[in-house]
């Protein structure tokens, strides 16, 4: 599907705001009277994880910097699609918005001058099949939009099966970044969204292509270190370029740092991360794929909420409001099958929760029906009741 420019779409910013600490260390906690959420609200979501036995294992809502909510209503019970380590969970497709991330740090650095330029001129001592000008033409910017114009299928076979593609970046003896460039190019770049995984991890293959680093080395370095995430788990293909997909496992409150870096417009505690144009840019909607889901640079938006989001399978979420000063996360164990309430709890429950500001309408939400693939969020616009437990 074709989409929209970049600009016509737009989430609305706060200005920048004076924070009183910063949660590199730890995170402090307020009241949600204190920061203006009801807590009753708040309660209700509670009440509807608990009566519909949603397999969500935290859930955190931060708010002017503080966390008026942290709960771990069904945590990790050991199901292979959630493993954890050293208390991290896995973020599956969440883990796209940190490559994201650091594709604006390397650019901030100056290891890449531009998003405009050609993928495969970052790789100049290989050859890859299939080649034609349509492929010599895509650029990063193509990668980061989930418009590069490659074919993907992760949802034909399992994914134990050599016949899906993330089977294949994960095991080709060749690696991951040379499988997914040696395909025939399927359209122009620039021209039509197709949710490809494998173009995150060309990312991740750029950011070591650059930084002479694997990437997990440098998020350690300019992103984890800077930001107090210590417990991480990040592996890597079959030759050495770490997942930019899929496979990140960090701890969920330090999942929500990465949102709050974003609110912050890419600064935390005096020092630039990011950019601010690269966070601006990122959040904004590139292709508008229904009146309740757009996607940008790595992050799905939701121009209804002026809000924007990470997205992972099994029910893994980052959602940030500017306008609201709100950070908030979902890690979960939904089954492939299961109806992921998440981003429908996010404006059902979180975002009524404000009581000191007005202005969105959350009578029609996002929702998410049983992502089928590798955070493959498939939303719609769906006017849904609210449902009072």
């Amino acid at each position: 599907m074709a989409g929209t420019g970049a600009g016509e779409v737009a989430t609305q910013r706060i200005n920048a705001v004076v924070r009183d600490y910063w949660p590199t260390t730890e995170w402090r906690n307020s009241t949600p009277a204190e920061q203006g959420m009801s807590a009753a609200r708040l309660q209700d979501m509670m009440d509807f994880i608990y009566g519909e036995a949603l397999d969500v294992h935290s859930v955190v809502v931060i708010r002017n910097g503080y966390v008026v909510l942290e709960e771990y209503p069904f945590p990790y019970q050991g199901q292979s699609r959630t493993m954890s380590y050293n208390g991290t969970h896995y973020l599956y497709s969440t883990t796209k918005s940190f490559t994201s991330c650091l594709i604006g740090i390397a650019l901030r650095l100056g290891y890449i001058d531009n998003i405009s330029q050609p993928v495969l001129s970052f790789f100049p001592d290989r050859t890859f099949a299939h080649m034609d000008e349509r492929k010599e033409r895509m650029t990063v910017r193509d990668l980061l939009t989930m418009r590069s114009g490659l074919p993907w299928d992760e949802t034909s076979a399992p994914f134990s099966s050599p016949e899906n593609d993330v089977y294949q970046v994960n095991y080709n003896s060749s690696g991951g970044v040379q499988y997914v460039l040696d395909r025939p190019m399927e359209y122009e770049p620039d021209e039509v969204f197709h949710y490809n995984s494998g173009a995150s991890h060309v990312l991740s293959g750029i950011i070591q292509e650059t930084t002479g680093m694997q990437t997990s080395e440098f998020a350690e370095q300019y992103l984890f270190d800077p930001l107090g995430i210590q417990a991480y788990y990040w592996p890597s293909d079959a030759k050495g370029v770490t997942f930019g997909a899929w496979d990140l496992q960090l701890r969920p409150m330090d999942m929500v740092k990465l949102g709050f870096l974003f609110l912050n417009n890419g600064t935390w505690d005096g020092e630039q991360i990011v950019s601010g144009s690269w966070v601006n840019e990122s959040s904004q909607t590139v292709s508008l794929l229904s009146a309740t889901h757009g996607y940008g640079f790595q992050w799905h938006t939701a121009p209804h909420l002026n809000s924007y989001y990470t997205a992972g399978l099994y029910g893994q979420y980052v959602f940030v409001c500017p306008e609201y000063d709100i950070v908030a996360g979902f890690t979960s164990g939904y089954g492939l099958s299961d109806t992921d309430y998440n981003p429908y709890m996010f404006g059902e429950y979180i975002l009524d929760a404000v009581i000191d500001a007005s202005g969105l309408d959350a009578g029609t939400l996002l929702i998410v029906v049983g992502i089928p693939a590798v955070a493959l969020v498939l939303a719609a616009a769906y006017a849904m009741k609210r449902r009072t437990p």
